[in-house]
């Protein structure tokens, strides 16, 4: 399917909220047979509002040397921001957690690393979504606790893989996702989910309407 016989709308907030600086970025790019839309969220000292966008940059230009949403293509892409991170001439170290989503107009596949989040609802309710990679994650998951528990959990910013790190890089790629008419699908950092319960994320999207602008709000 081509762009032009589709309709995707896209909005994005971002608010430094109660910090100096936003760490956060988003970007995106619709080309004619394939898009890309990138989050990404700078991990620990202010330096790292530089690494959130690094990665990004890396991914939508990797992305529009290739566009593809195959495996291989969406791995290559992260694999890039994660050499650009690590060759950075930074003071100190970059490191950030990010979500990627490709697609091409009919099905979506997303990849990750960290804790920004990928969501997908489908008549008002939450069908897929992403799964942190945190100690605080593993531990809700392994005492069967509440999920809503990681906002607060005290490890939920203790990461095992992320953008920046030379060792043990694992990242996750999800299978392609078939899309249908009025599919919403939310990216966002822990500046929303540490301060929202997932029922009132959840309760957002039960009254979505296509007006994207008002479900931002």
């Amino acid at each position: 399917m081509r762009k032009e016989n589709s309709k995707f709308n896209t909005k994005f907030i971002s608010e430094a909220g109660s910090e100096l600086k936003n760490s956060d970025y988003f970007a995106f790019v619709e080309l004619d047979k394939y898009a890309c839309y990138v989050i990404a969220d700078g991990i620990g000292n202010m330096a790292n509002i530089n690494g959130a966008k690094l990665a990004i940059q890396s991914v939508i230009l990797k992305f529009q040397e290739n566009p593809s949403i195959s495996k291989s293509a969406i791995k290559s892409y992260l694999k890039e921001a994660n050499k650009e991170l690590l060759k950075a001439d930074s003071k100190f170290k970059l490191k950030s957690s990010i979500t990627v989503v490709v697609s091409n107009y009919e099905k979506l596949r997303y990849g990750h690393l960290g804790n920004t989040r990928f969501r997908l609802y489908r008549g008002g309710l939450l069908k897929q979504e992403s799964v942190d990679m945190s100690l605080a994650n593993d531990i809700v998951k392994e005492d069967n606790l509440s999920k809503d528990l990681i906002g607060q959990h005290e490890e939920r910013n203790n990461l095992y893989s992320y953008l920046g790190k030379d060792k043990n890089f694992k990242l996750f790629i999800s299978k392609k996702i078939k899309l249908m008419d009025s599919d919403i699908i939310a990216l966002y950092t822990r500046g929303i989910w540490e301060n929202l319960d997932q029922s009132e994320i959840n309760e957002v999207f039960e009254e979505a309407t296509n007006d994207t602008e008002e479900v931002l709000n």
